[in-house]
């Protein structure tokens, strides 16, 4: 694995103990098994790739999921697992590069095809970003980039609003929240419109069907690190999601989640 310096993005959400190793993004990833429809992501990607591509670049790439399938689908291309966190690499075979999305080390032009999928909300100047992502596009390349809808999750919110403020007495702004606000499916496509002169969205609504509380609450559990809680204040406040949680589902039937992401096919990048 390479490493390159000069790293802006922030690192909170990028380098906290869940991102240290695969284990926390697994668990998150793990709700979306219960979703309907089954959305074959990587599969929506490589659908969309014409040709042979010489050179991929899956920045934020973390455990490898779209890096393997690209890597399976086209054995004859040079198809590199890049993320800010060292730590989530060691689960991705090599190529793989730990840069940074703002400060990426490879020429101008040099890859036919680039991905960031959910990863640009964490980066702070996301323009930025978007730059460096079109700069190392090669002339008739495609950029991927995907992220949450605005309306995605939104049973979460007043689930742990109602838990903090029984437990702790404060409001409690959710990761979720704050990552949407601030690079939403909506505002990706507006941001992606300025830069490509064509820009295809794949729209993924589902919806999440839970028959009982354990796959949430680890995923919940797994994002302790984004909070600036004590150990103790996020214990009992796990503790009361999970109390409420249990009280939802003694009365059977199953917990329906919104779930709506999508992916943005960027081309003809205006230079």
């Amino acid at each position: 694995m390479q490493h390159a310096s000069g790293q802006t993005t922030d690192e909170r959400f990028q380098k906290v103990d869940n991102y240290r190793d695969e284990a926390g993004l697994a668990v998150r990833q793990g709700l979306y098994a219960y979703k309907t429809p089954d959305y074959d992501l990587p599969g929506v990607v490589i659908s969309r790739l014409a040709g042979r591509p010489k050179r991929v670049l899956d920045v934020g790439c973390g455990n490898g999921r779209y890096t393997t399938r690209l890597r399976e689908s086209f054995p004859g291309a040079e198809v590199i697992g890049v993320d800010l966190a060292p730590g989530i690499l060691e689960s991705v075979p090599e190529p793989t590069v730990a840069a940074d999305v703002a400060d990426l080390p490879f020429e101008d032009g040099s890859a036919d095809v680039v991905l960031a999928m959910h990863m640009l909300y964490h980066v702070p100047d996301i323009a930025a970003a978007l730059d460096e992502l079109q700069r190392v596009l090669a002339p008739g390349g495609v950029l991927f980039i995907s992220t949450l809808a605005s309306d995605d999750k939104v049973e979460y919110e007043p689930l742990w609003q109602e838990a903090a403020r029984a437990v702790l007495g404060t409001e409690l702004r959710l990761p979720r929240s704050v990552l949407i606000e601030r690079f939403s499916l909506e505002i990706a496509e507006s941001m992606v419109t300025e830069r490509f002169g064509s820009v295809e969205l794949h729209d993924l609504p589902g919806v999440i069907e839970l028959p009982e509380p354990g796959p949430l609450m680890a995923a919940f559990r797994s994002e302790e690190d984004f909070f600036a809680l004590s150990p103790g204040d996020f214990g009992r406040l796990m503790d009361e999601i999970e109390r409420r949680l249990e009280a939802r589902f003694a009365g059977g039937g199953v917990l329906r989640i919104t779930s709506r992401s999508g992916i943005l096919e960027c081309r003809d990048a205006k230079r």
